[in-house]
């Protein structure tokens, strides 16, 4: 079973039968590694291949072009719409001849056939014509009234004046024929020889460049190419090259680059021609260029990667040059290029070759096996050897005559491609982490630990408090450390000595009153990074978000040793005082994007039973290195979260807070992330906008992640980061945004009417870590993601996730032991959601718009799809909600709720909706509201500038019984904890 996701290298064998080979990032996270061939439905050769991430495209012997669109979470649907119009002459029936037709499209004017059932190859109808039903809008039968077609307003109730009316009836096609070639449409019968394909970075979303060489000799751009239609519509003609006034000789060869908008063509006597000015608006370029080739021989073959360049000469010696790139065009420039610059790599043994984004290179070599080129990296882009890859394919040792891997994205080999026994490791390891008998040896030594620890605590206070220990405290038997670093005071940072005695923290410095914090008062700590000065900071709370020590270091390694140290001290603290990692607990993600894990229970020293710890006085201990964004926590443990550009992680079973600190997880986290630096100019009289020192409203003149920085600087949090790109670029244009006040509202003035201005610089990052305790779950970009607080009989735990444009998928077969699941399930629905509420066995949702649905889920739910037809649509009057809906505040909407009261967020207000009762609450609005969720009791958890638990509501009806009104009853409030943070969620 093909894993939908990762990354594919792409093959074609001596027979003509292509190959798939798939290289995830961590193999433990996949089922199958094996190569797979897929033959043509004919079983006719491919010549050639190319591949994007959605879809891979091939020629065969005769010319045809043929697709295959990869397995997807999400469906390739398209929703087709018919307006079914009606007139009333004593009854409702068919359309006068001088109205609309009686079935059309929106406007009237075309006329529509519910009998066509024709659809393109690869294509099928999901379902039967059925009305759209919104009870804001339409009937219960889908109708709508009005006086007459042409008339803007449309009621949802007949009315005696009422002459017309209409209802939209829905159909959904699906692309269903995955993993199957199909040949692509072809109006004009053209047949191809050669194809190239990339543009990833410059064009949008789910769009792709795709060239096709035709047998003509011109090359074509398919036009149309998006995620709803993978195979594109139709052929556009790029211009021939016409070189110095005269048509070249006639192309042989095309190549493009995976990231960028590059095209080069190669003629048959080995001269290089480059395409100008390809854009997404104008993606078939200006004009072609001549391109210098090695010591001016003749080319076969070329591949271009992001910042390197390879061909193959005629005379087999393989050259490399490197690109320099326009970042703010977001082209190759192509003019350092020459033909001295190349550097000859080697000498023969290459037949075809082809480069990834990241310039990792494959090639065919001329004994026709797959080999690679090892050691690429940013210092030595041209690599060390080639170097044959494992041979997973059956039958083992085929010859190969293409290959490509423009659709990859790792920047660095994976060590099993070259490596048999280092997968073979991997997954004996993964095997013995699930195997039965070793789950079951934790089980019994987990509680016998627990029993041991129960036993303890029953112990009399005498036994606890014997001579023989207090001897050995007071004996200074107890290890004490001392560190060196600062310590900061208002602006500016003091040298000090920091010692730890085992009981307490004593801190010392010249002129500076000596401080001393007890162990017991250290609640938790929140690592972070100053670019200005730059320093690594680890903020010791021990009390309130406002009570706190800052401590500087000038290395990562410096700090990361304290911070173990001092979580060391707290981890003990909430070993003393509880029995479980997974009681009742907040988990909270910080702006630096690192997670946090709150310990809410602990034993009573009276009654030796758990007690619920007020949010404000609880401990904490951070949970690994990360780049996360949104979190959520559900029943047995299990906790996933979600980083900034959309990927899914959940945390490892075998990870507990409490002792995380003895277990070493191996698991790779990955993510790229734009850092975003805007750049502040003041006016002054008779000077014009210059640059400013100091800062003004806590803004200075160079600013990022809304802290003062250096300009253009190149430092990073940590050594798991590194650059992507190579320096600073502007975006729009580099264009000036003005305002009248330095915090204010920036917008783009021709005029320049302004005091102050800024613009915006990026420059992106990437985030590699091998040793996380988080494990990638194979997904599309998901925005946020929602975990039942319980699970079902059978031990499974219901997951549902949204991703970025709308959809929602179900996650199949999470359990304690297999915490990432096993596959998919995506439910159908009609419009786009803005926002999801899990409880356990129902999901609610709402669109952007407003609409509140709810439909039942199944954990033994497990096909491919759920249809749309089971959702239940809220038929309550929710305007009193709408008003305060903004293009905004679509993006910044939540749901949540117990049972049937479900509470509404709309920016900073508060929505409590009895569904039940049909009763909507007027408008609570709170201080900087953020978030709002529930936890496993049923409370309502508010994230502010403080967090509040409501464990209790004091509803008011109105006397009309329509509305009430709301106010917090009992809480739990921790104040200023909500600063520092960005997510949280509650168990």
């Amino acid at each position: 079973m093909f894993v939908v996701g990762y990354d594919n290298i792409w093959t074609v064998s001596a027979t003509g039968i292509p190959c798939r080979i798939p290289v995830p990032s961590d193999p433990r996270c996949t089922s199958d590694v094996d190569w797979q061939e897929i033959p043509s439905s004919d079983g006719s050769p491919i010549c050639t291949i190319v591949a994007s991430s959605a879809a891979a495209f091939a020629i065969d012997r005769s010319g045809k072009l043929l697709i295959l669109v990869m397995p997807t979470h999400v469906a390739i649907r398209k929703n087709i719409e018919i307006y079914n119009n009606q007139r009333w002459i004593g009854i409702w029936r068919g359309t006068f001849f001088i109205d609309r037709p009686q079935y059309s499209d929106q406007t009237g004017i075309i006329a529509k056939d519910l009998n066509l059932n024709e659809v393109d190859p690869g294509w099928s109808w999901e379902d039967k014509w059925s009305p759209y039903l919104d009870p804001r809008k339409f009937d219960k039968e889908g109708w709508q009234y009005s006086l007459s077609f042409l008339a803007p307003k449309w009621d949802k109730q007949c009315r005696m004046y009422h002459l017309v009316r209409r209802r939209v009836l829905k159909r959904h096609m699906r692309y269903t024929s995955h993993d199957k070639w199909i040949e692509m449409s072809n109006d004009e019968s053209r047949m191809f020889t050669e194809l190239a394909i990339g543009g990833t970075d410059v064009m949008g979303e789910g769009e792709t460049l795709l060239f096709a060489l035709g047998s003509d000799g011109d090359i074509y751009r398919r036009v149309g190419i998006e995620s709803s239609c993978p195979g594109g519509r139709g052929w556009e003609i790029i211009p021939r090259i016409v070189y110095k006034n005269s048509e070249s000789d006639d192309v042989t060869l095309i190549s493009a680059s995976a990231s960028l908008a590059t095209l080069v063509a190669i003629t048959w006597d080995g001269k290089m021609y480059h395409r100008k000015g390809i854009t997404r608006k104008n993606p078939i370029g200006l004009s072609w260029q001549s391109l210098p080739t090695p010591k001016n021989k003749a080319v076969i073959c070329a591949a271009i990667g992001t910042k390197t360049m390879w061909c193959i000469t005629a005379d087999g010696c393989v050259w490399f040059t490197r690109l320099e790139i326009d970042e703010k065009l977001k082209e190759h420039t192509l003019k350092n290029v020459t033909s001295e610059g190349y550097q000859l790599v080697t000498q023969g043994g290459v037949s075809r070759i082809s480069v990834s984004k990241y310039d990792q290179v494959f090639c065919i070599s001329t004994r026709e096996k797959i080999e690679i080129r090892t050691g690429i990296d940013a210092h030595e882009p041209s690599g060390k050897r080639f170097e044959k890859i494992v041979d997973r394919g059956e039958p083992r040792d085929q010859r190969w005559i293409a290959i490509h891997c423009g659709s990859t994205s790792f920047s660095q080999i994976p060590e099993y491609i070259t490596s048999s026994s280092s997968l073979q490791s991997k997954m004996e390891l993964l095997q013995f982490r699930k195997a039965d008998w070793r789950l079951k040896i934790l089980e019994q030594l987990e509680e016998t630990t627990c029993r041991s620890w129960s036993a303890m605590n029953n112990a009399s206070e005498i036994v606890l408090n014997s001579p023989e220990e207090n001897e050995t405290l007071n004996g200074n038997k107890s290890p004490v450390k001392h560190i060196r670093c600062q310590i900061k005071r208002g602006d500016a940072f003091r040298s000090v000595n920091v010692v730890l005695t085992g009981k307490t923290v004593e801190i010392s410095g010249e002129k500076l009153d000596p401080r001393s914090m007890e162990y017991s008062k250290i609640k938790y700590v929140q690592p972070c990074f100053q670019r200005l000065p730059q320093k690594y900071l680890l903020y010791v709370f021990t009390g309130s978000q406002s009570v706190f020590e800052c401590f500087a270091f000038t290395d990562e390694k410096a700090r990361r040793t304290f911070q173990a140290n001092v979580e060391n001290i707290i981890r003990e603290s909430i070993w003393s005082s509880t029995r479980s990692s997974f009681g009742e607990s907040m988990w909270s993600v910080s702006t630096e994007g690192d997670v946090r894990w709150h310990c809410l229970e602990e034993l009573s020293q009276e009654s030796k039973f758990e007690k619920r710890v007020n949010l404000g006085e609880s401990r904490g201990l951070v949970v690994g290195d990360g780049l996360l964004d949104k979190i959520d926590c559900g029943g047995n443990g299990s906790v996933w979260a979600v980083t900034e550009s959309g990927s899914l992680y959940a945390l490892s079973s075998r990870y507990q807070p409490l002792n995380a600190h003895d277990t070493v997880h191996d698991y790779r986290m990955t993510d790229e992330r734009t850092l975003k630096m805007f750049e502040y100019q003041k006016h002054a009289v008779f000077r014009g906008f210059i640059s400013f020192q100091g800062s003004h409203k806590g803004i200075s003149a160079w600013m990022c992640d809304g802290r003062p920085c250096p300009p253009s600087f190149s430092s990073l949090p940590s050594p798991n980061w590194s650059w992507v790109d190579p320096t600073w670029h502007l975006e729009e244009e580099g264009e000036w945004e003005y305002s009248k006040e330095i915090d204010g509202v920036y917008e783009y003035c021709e005029n320049r009417n302004g005091k102050v201005r800024r613009r915006l610089w990026t420059r992106k990052a990437r985030f590699d870590s091998n040793k996380s305790p988080w494990c990638h779950v194979d997904a599309p970009p998901i925005k946020l993601v929602r975990l039942a607080k319980k699970s079902s009989s059978e031990g499974t735990i219901n997951v549902v996730a949204i991703t970025k444009d709308g959809h929602i998928l179900k996650r199949n077969g999470v359990t304690r032991e297999n915490f990432t699941g096993t596959s998919w399930t995506e439910i159908l629905v009609d419009s786009s959601i803005s926002c999801i509420h899990l409880q356990t066995d129902k999901l609610w949702c709402a669109t952007s718009d407003g609409m509140i649905s709810s439909r039942i889920i199944n954990s033994s739910d497990s096909a491919s799809f759920l249809s749309s037809s089971d959702w239940r649509h809220l038929d309550m009057d929710l305007s009193a909600i709408s008003q305060y809906f903004s293009p905004k505040s679509s993006t910044d909407m939540e749901i949540t709720g117990v049972s049937d009261i479900l509470y509404m967020r709309v920016g900073f207000i508060l929505f409590r909706i009895d569904t039940n009762e049909g009763t909507i609450s007027d408008a609570y609005p709170m201080d900087n509201l953020q978030q709002v969720m529930v936890n496993a009791h049923g409370s309502i958890c508010v994230r502010g500038t403080n967090i509040t638990v409501v464990r209790e509501w004091r509803v008011v009806p109105y006397t009309d019984r329509k509305a009430t009104i709301i106010a917090m009853r009992n809480v739990d409030r921790a104040s200023n904890m909500g600063r520092g943070l960005k997510n949280i969620a509650f168990y």
